[in-house]
Protein backbone atom coordinates (compact mmCIF):
# COMPACT_ATOMS: atom_id res chain seq x y z
CA UNK A 1 0.00 0.00 0.00
CA UNK A 2 1.37 3.02 -0.96
CA UNK A 3 1.99 6.17 1.74
CA UNK A 4 -0.55 8.57 1.70
CA UNK A 5 0.85 12.00 0.60
CA UNK A 6 1.81 14.59 3.36
CA UNK A 7 -0.41 17.50 3.82
CA UNK A 8 1.61 21.12 3.56
CA UNK A 9 1.12 23.45 6.18
CA UNK A 10 1.79 27.01 4.85
CA UNK A 11 0.64 29.62 6.76
CA UNK A 12 1.82 33.65 7.28
CA UNK A 13 4.92 33.95 9.96
CA UNK A 14 2.58 35.71 12.35
CA UNK A 15 1.17 32.06 13.24
CA UNK A 16 4.01 30.56 14.02
CA UNK A 17 4.20 30.98 17.75
CA UNK A 18 -0.04 29.49 17.69
CA UNK A 19 1.91 26.68 16.04
CA UNK A 20 4.43 26.26 18.45
CA UNK A 21 1.52 26.18 21.26
CA UNK A 22 -0.63 23.66 19.42
CA UNK A 23 2.61 21.31 18.75
CA UNK A 24 3.09 22.15 22.94
CA UNK A 25 -0.45 20.63 23.29
CA UNK A 26 -0.06 17.13 21.68
CA UNK A 27 -0.55 13.98 23.66
CA UNK A 28 3.08 12.96 24.89
CA UNK A 29 4.15 9.23 24.49
CA UNK A 30 6.91 7.14 25.55
CA UNK A 31 10.32 6.85 23.27
CA UNK A 32 12.08 6.87 20.84
CA UNK A 33 9.50 5.45 18.14
CA UNK A 34 9.89 4.31 14.80
CA UNK A 35 8.47 7.36 12.65
CA UNK A 36 7.13 7.04 8.97
CA UNK A 37 7.97 10.29 7.75
CA UNK A 38 5.97 10.40 4.54
CA UNK A 39 2.57 10.63 6.77
CA UNK A 40 3.12 13.01 9.15
CA UNK A 41 1.69 16.16 7.98
CA UNK A 42 3.92 18.86 6.59
CA UNK A 43 4.52 22.28 8.36
CA UNK A 44 6.46 25.33 7.22
CA UNK A 45 5.15 27.85 9.31
CA UNK A 46 7.36 27.56 12.17
CA UNK A 47 10.00 29.93 12.76
CA UNK A 48 13.75 28.59 12.23
CA UNK A 49 15.39 26.85 14.71
CA UNK A 50 18.25 29.07 16.37
CA UNK A 51 21.50 27.57 18.02
CA UNK A 52 23.14 30.00 20.19
CA UNK A 53 26.84 29.79 21.29
CA UNK A 54 27.18 25.72 20.69
CA UNK A 55 30.56 26.03 18.31
CA UNK A 56 31.14 29.13 18.72
CA UNK A 57 31.50 29.64 22.45
CA UNK A 58 35.29 29.86 24.50
CA UNK A 59 34.52 28.05 26.95
CA UNK A 60 36.04 24.49 27.57
CA UNK A 61 33.70 21.43 28.33
CA UNK A 62 34.36 17.90 29.56
CA UNK A 63 33.80 14.74 27.61
CA UNK A 64 33.12 11.76 30.01
CA UNK A 65 32.62 7.95 30.02
CA UNK A 66 29.54 7.08 32.21
CA UNK A 67 29.93 3.66 31.95
CA UNK A 68 26.92 3.84 29.66
CA UNK A 69 27.66 6.56 27.02
CA UNK A 70 30.49 9.18 25.82
CA UNK A 71 28.65 12.32 27.68
CA UNK A 72 29.71 15.96 27.13
CA UNK A 73 28.81 19.49 29.19
CA UNK A 74 30.19 22.95 28.55
CA UNK A 75 31.63 24.81 31.48
CA UNK A 76 30.61 27.88 31.39
CA UNK A 77 28.14 30.75 32.71
CA UNK A 78 26.77 31.61 29.55
CA UNK A 79 25.28 28.15 27.96
CA UNK A 80 24.27 27.77 24.74
CA UNK A 81 20.34 28.02 23.70
CA UNK A 82 17.96 26.72 21.68
CA UNK A 83 14.85 28.31 20.88
CA UNK A 84 12.49 29.12 17.72
CA UNK A 85 10.50 25.68 16.17
CA UNK A 86 7.76 24.08 17.99
CA UNK A 87 9.50 25.48 21.23
CA UNK A 88 8.00 28.14 23.47
CA UNK A 89 10.75 30.02 24.66
CA UNK A 90 14.71 29.26 25.06
CA UNK A 91 15.97 26.09 26.24
CA UNK A 92 19.10 25.74 28.04
CA UNK A 93 22.24 23.16 26.72
CA UNK A 94 22.58 20.82 29.81
CA UNK A 95 24.79 18.10 28.13
CA UNK A 96 25.32 15.66 24.65
CA UNK A 97 25.24 11.89 24.57
CA UNK A 98 25.57 9.25 22.07
CA UNK A 99 23.55 5.61 21.32
CA UNK A 100 25.40 3.53 19.31
CA UNK A 101 25.15 -0.57 18.71
CA UNK A 102 27.73 -3.30 17.33
CA UNK A 103 26.41 -2.55 13.91
CA UNK A 104 25.38 0.69 11.38
CA UNK A 105 21.82 -0.21 11.55
CA UNK A 106 20.69 -0.45 15.19
CA UNK A 107 22.79 1.93 16.79
CA UNK A 108 20.53 4.74 16.87
CA UNK A 109 16.90 4.95 18.80
CA UNK A 110 14.96 7.00 16.43
CA UNK A 111 13.80 4.79 12.87
CA UNK A 112 12.50 6.77 10.19
CA UNK A 113 10.97 5.12 7.42
CA UNK A 114 12.11 1.80 8.28
CA UNK A 115 15.84 3.01 7.74
CA UNK A 116 18.05 2.50 11.04
CA UNK A 117 21.73 3.98 11.54
CA UNK A 118 25.02 3.67 12.95
CA UNK A 119 24.03 5.59 16.10
CA UNK A 120 22.44 8.87 17.59
CA UNK A 121 23.53 12.37 19.02
CA UNK A 122 20.92 13.80 21.32
CA UNK A 123 21.69 17.38 22.61
CA UNK A 124 19.38 17.49 25.52
CA UNK A 125 18.14 21.15 27.06
CA UNK A 126 16.12 22.28 29.54
CA UNK A 127 13.03 25.29 29.60
CA UNK A 128 15.08 28.60 30.94
CA UNK A 129 11.52 28.89 33.18
CA UNK A 130 12.62 26.56 35.22
CA UNK A 131 15.31 26.35 37.77
CA UNK A 132 17.66 23.45 36.05
CA UNK A 133 17.10 20.26 34.43
CA UNK A 134 16.29 18.29 37.50
CA UNK A 135 13.44 20.36 38.35
CA UNK A 136 12.36 20.91 33.94
CA UNK A 137 12.09 16.93 34.19
CA UNK A 138 9.05 17.54 36.59
CA UNK A 139 6.77 19.62 33.78
CA UNK A 140 5.56 18.66 30.13
CA UNK A 141 7.59 21.41 28.58
CA UNK A 142 10.44 20.75 30.72
CA UNK A 143 12.94 19.77 28.25
CA UNK A 144 13.74 19.53 24.19
CA UNK A 145 16.70 17.16 23.18
CA UNK A 146 17.69 17.57 19.62
CA UNK A 147 18.40 14.08 17.65
CA UNK A 148 21.35 14.18 14.91
CA UNK A 149 21.19 10.36 12.92
CA UNK A 150 24.45 8.62 12.29
CA UNK A 151 25.17 7.43 8.98
CA UNK A 152 28.28 5.02 9.14
CA UNK A 153 30.88 6.35 5.90
CA UNK A 154 34.23 4.88 4.66
CA UNK A 155 36.02 8.47 4.68
CA UNK A 156 36.30 10.07 7.93
CA UNK A 157 34.26 13.02 8.52
CA UNK A 158 37.05 15.78 9.43
CA UNK A 159 34.47 17.98 11.30
CA UNK A 160 34.70 15.54 14.30
CA UNK A 161 38.50 14.86 14.21
CA UNK A 162 38.37 17.24 17.76
CA UNK A 163 35.73 15.41 19.54
CA UNK A 164 36.77 11.71 18.65
CA UNK A 165 40.50 12.97 19.51
CA UNK A 166 38.68 13.11 23.01
CA UNK A 167 37.05 9.58 22.87
CA UNK A 168 40.74 8.58 22.55
CA UNK A 169 41.36 9.48 25.92
CA UNK A 170 38.13 8.24 27.90
CA UNK A 171 37.97 4.60 27.11
CA UNK A 172 37.72 3.37 30.54
CA UNK A 173 34.51 4.09 32.71
CA UNK A 174 34.89 7.46 34.63
CA UNK A 175 37.94 8.93 32.64
CA UNK A 176 37.15 12.49 31.55
CA UNK A 177 38.89 14.76 29.16
CA UNK A 178 38.97 18.24 28.99
CA UNK A 179 37.50 19.50 25.31
CA UNK A 180 36.57 22.74 23.75
CA UNK A 181 33.70 23.77 22.43
CA UNK A 182 34.75 23.72 19.32
CA UNK A 183 34.24 20.10 18.89
CA UNK A 184 30.69 20.76 18.29
CA UNK A 185 32.27 22.28 15.10
CA UNK A 186 30.51 19.01 13.16
CA UNK A 187 27.18 20.83 14.07
CA UNK A 188 28.28 23.85 12.33
CA UNK A 189 27.15 23.12 8.48
CA UNK A 190 24.03 24.12 6.96
CA UNK A 191 22.71 20.28 6.33
CA UNK A 192 23.01 19.70 9.62
CA UNK A 193 21.38 23.08 11.65
CA UNK A 194 19.21 24.11 8.71
CA UNK A 195 17.47 20.55 7.32
CA UNK A 196 14.01 19.37 8.16
CA UNK A 197 13.37 17.74 10.74
CA UNK A 198 10.67 16.01 12.26
CA UNK A 199 9.01 16.81 16.47
CA UNK A 200 6.86 15.10 18.86
CA UNK A 201 6.00 15.01 22.62
CA UNK A 202 7.76 11.98 23.97
CA UNK A 203 9.29 10.95 26.90
CA UNK A 204 13.29 10.36 28.39
CA UNK A 205 15.06 7.25 26.72
CA UNK A 206 16.27 6.22 30.11
CA UNK A 207 15.19 5.80 33.46
CA UNK A 208 12.99 7.12 34.56
CA UNK A 209 11.45 7.13 31.05
CA UNK A 210 9.33 10.62 32.06
CA UNK A 211 7.24 12.30 29.17
CA UNK A 212 8.67 15.74 29.50
CA UNK A 213 10.49 15.43 25.89
CA UNK A 214 9.80 17.55 23.16
CA UNK A 215 12.04 15.78 20.51
CA UNK A 216 13.18 17.25 17.42
CA UNK A 217 14.98 14.62 14.85
CA UNK A 218 16.80 16.06 11.88
CA UNK A 219 15.59 13.92 8.77
CA UNK A 220 18.94 13.82 6.96
CA UNK A 221 22.14 11.79 8.62
CA UNK A 222 25.20 13.27 9.82
CA UNK A 223 28.08 11.26 8.13
CA UNK A 224 31.00 10.02 10.51
CA UNK A 225 33.92 7.61 9.57
CA UNK A 226 33.70 3.98 10.55
CA UNK A 227 37.02 4.61 12.50
CA UNK A 228 35.45 7.69 14.53
CA UNK A 229 32.90 5.40 15.33
CA UNK A 230 34.91 2.87 16.29
CA UNK A 231 36.32 5.00 19.01
CA UNK A 232 32.70 5.09 20.21
CA UNK A 233 32.28 1.36 20.19
CA UNK A 234 35.45 0.91 21.98
CA UNK A 235 34.38 2.47 25.55
CA UNK A 236 34.56 0.77 28.36
CA UNK A 237 31.64 -0.03 30.55
CA UNK A 238 31.47 -2.21 33.85
CA UNK A 239 34.44 -5.09 34.32
CA UNK A 240 36.19 -3.42 31.53
CA UNK A 241 33.57 -4.92 28.87
CA UNK A 242 32.96 -2.40 25.55
CA UNK A 243 29.57 -0.90 25.82
CA UNK A 244 27.95 -3.31 22.81
CA UNK A 245 24.51 -1.41 23.25
CA UNK A 246 22.45 1.51 24.94
CA UNK A 247 19.46 1.69 22.55
CA UNK A 248 16.12 1.90 24.04
CA UNK A 249 14.00 -0.29 21.49
CA UNK A 250 10.98 2.02 19.85
CA UNK A 251 8.10 2.43 21.52
CA UNK A 252 4.45 1.89 20.84
CA UNK A 253 2.27 4.67 19.22
CA UNK A 254 -0.57 5.41 21.53
CA UNK A 255 -4.06 6.34 20.08
CA UNK A 256 -3.78 10.48 19.70
CA UNK A 257 -0.36 10.64 19.56
CA UNK A 258 1.17 13.23 16.91
CA UNK A 259 4.24 13.58 14.82
CA UNK A 260 4.75 16.61 12.61
CA UNK A 261 7.52 17.15 9.61
CA UNK A 262 8.99 20.35 9.72
CA UNK A 263 10.31 21.96 6.46
CA UNK A 264 12.64 24.59 7.53
CA UNK A 265 12.50 27.69 4.93
CA UNK A 266 15.27 29.80 6.44
CA UNK A 267 17.58 28.94 10.05
CA UNK A 268 19.37 31.99 12.02
CA UNK A 269 22.17 30.86 13.72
Amino acid sequence: MSPKPRSLKVCPSNTAASDAEQISKLRASQSPIAIAVQRCPTWSSLEPLRFKRYWDNDSNGVLLNTGQTAYFTLDSPTRPRLSGGPLIGDYIFEQMHFHWSVDDFTGCEHVLDGHGYAAECHLVHYNSKYESLEAAVEHADGLAVVGYLLEAADAPNPSFDMFVEGLEQIRKPEHSVVVSAESLAWMNREDVTTGSYVTYKGSLTTPPYTECVTWIIYEKPVQIGMEQLGLLRQLEGADSVPIERNVRPTQRHPPGHSVIYVKQIKAKL
